[in-house]
């Protein structure tokens, strides 16, 4: 069967609406969090650290289910299956206008949202990118993670606009009706699993591959086989404690800078400065990544982290918060680029969902972030204890990335011919 070509790959269709329901699914949950965090305590009248629960709760189930979704996303309709993350999260958004105890908010976000997250999140986009692109996968992967940070950028003023004005319960009923409306007509009619679906030829070759007559094949990687690879457990043991480090700061950003004396709808926009430097960090990063030596890429991503937190140290103004915003936006903006690049350029974009997939259990941890640095916080009385804490953490996290394995040459998919 003859494939069609056009001048404008429709990959970079998939591409535009990955960065869309992204933004909205992750700007409304992951990023608004900190926003709902202080009203929440005050409404049920509980400790910050209960209130960190709820995302405790939300990591804890998305990576749970990762390892099974990511194998499903290799073999199954992805663009089901983020309509059915959609459609899941709305539900939650709505149920939770209704709570009349915080339990009820930990359960809905460790069922329907964490579900809905999970289906329609980074891990369907990055898949998505990864299976429709060659040449240009990793800038493509970059690409796609710019949607959680443009959800950062615009979701977070807006959300806290709207829950000044009508409350947190009608917000959350407008954010409901809003992801039906807006992401699931959308991904419905756009997205497909891969090029071959519409009739459409994959992307080219790099010119790495010119000349070659036949591109080699990476091996048929099963379960057990990625957890005996070097490479995943590099990886694992490099992002885990880097995660840790920005999730940490970035849920507890809100009442840190309370502390500092910035008002709620300043530090709205400090969530916002973060996320469009961490657009930059991304694009930046996924285009190195092309290019550059990854363990170089990561270990200066680290070194940015690191001097975000050491300013947090010397308790800036509204100005040094704003810098701390920036380097933690580009520095958090390297990881799921760099992440995506390694793992499709090490075991092939057969393979990608699964591998990603298998992260999803580690990223658990992740999620004790936020909450330990409350605890931390409150036992010491200041933000000084845990940020020290972190920043050592994400000195170690660097360490393992020296050792890992280069790209192999062979490192090349080879299409089936229809």
């Amino acid at each position: 069967m003859r494939r069609m070509t056009a001048p404008w790959f429709y990959g970079w269709n998939i591409v535009a609406v990955a960065i869309w329901f992204q933004a909205i699914v992750m700007g409304v949950t992951f990023y608004s969090f900190t926003m709902w965090a202080p009203e929440w305590a005050a409404e049920f009248d509980a400790p910050l650290r209960q209130v960190m629960l709820i995302f405790l709760a939300m990591v804890v189930t998305v990576g749970l289910v990762n390892p099974f979704l990511g194998r499903e996303m290799d073999r199954r309709s992805i663009r089901s299956l983020i309509c059915l993350g959609a459609a899941l999260m709305a539900l939650g958004f709505l149920l939770i206008s209704r709570a009349s105890a915080l339990w009820q908010v930990v359960a809905v976000y460790a069922t329907l949202i964490s579900m809905g997250m999970a289906l329609a999140g980074p891990l369907s986009a990055q898949t998505l990118a990864v299976k429709w692109f060659r040449a240009r996968r990793s800038f493509a992967i970059g690409l796609t993670t710019t949607g959680t940070s443009l959800g950062g950028l615009l979701l977070p003023p807006l959300i806290t606009y709207l829950f000044l004005t009508y409350g947190w319960r009608v917000t959350h009923q407008i954010i409901g009706v809003g992801i039906i409306l807006l992401v699931l007509p959308l991904v419905w009619r756009t997205v497909r699993n891969r090029p071959e679906d519409l009739n459409l030829a994959p992307e080219a070759e790099s010119d790495l591959t010119v000349g070659e007559s036949e591109p080699p094949v990476f091996p048929e990687w099963s379960t057990r086989s990625v957890l005996r690879e070097r490479n995943f457990w590099v990886v694992m043991l490099s992002v885990i404690p880097f995660t840790i480090c920005f999730t940490a700061i970035q849920q507890n950003l809100k009442p840190y800078a309370s502390e500092l004396g910035v008002a709620t709808q300043d530090a709205s926009y400090l969530v916002s400065i973060m996320a469009v430097s961490m657009i930059g960090g991304k694009l930046f990063f996924a285009r190195q990544a092309d290019y550059r030596d990854h363990r170089f890429l990561y270990v200066t991503a680290v070194g940015i982290l690191v001097a975000s937190m050491a300013l947090m140290l010397t308790h800036p103004g509204y100005r040094g918060l704003m810098v701390v915003s920036c380097l933690l936006g580009i520095a958090s903006g390297a990881i799921l680029p760099l992440q995506g690049a390694i793992i499709s350029s090490r075991f092939g974009p057969a393979s990608f969902g699964r591998v990603m997939g298998l992260f999803g259990p580690a990223f658990i941890v992740t999620a004790a972030g936020p909450y330990l640095m409350a605890v931390i916080r409150d036992v010491s009385g200041s933000y000084d204890s845990p940020v020290l804490i972190l920043l050592a953490v994400a000195v170690a996290g660097s360490v393992p990335m020296l050792l890992l394995k280069p790209i192999p040459k062979h490192a090349r998919v080879k299409e089936t011919p229809c």
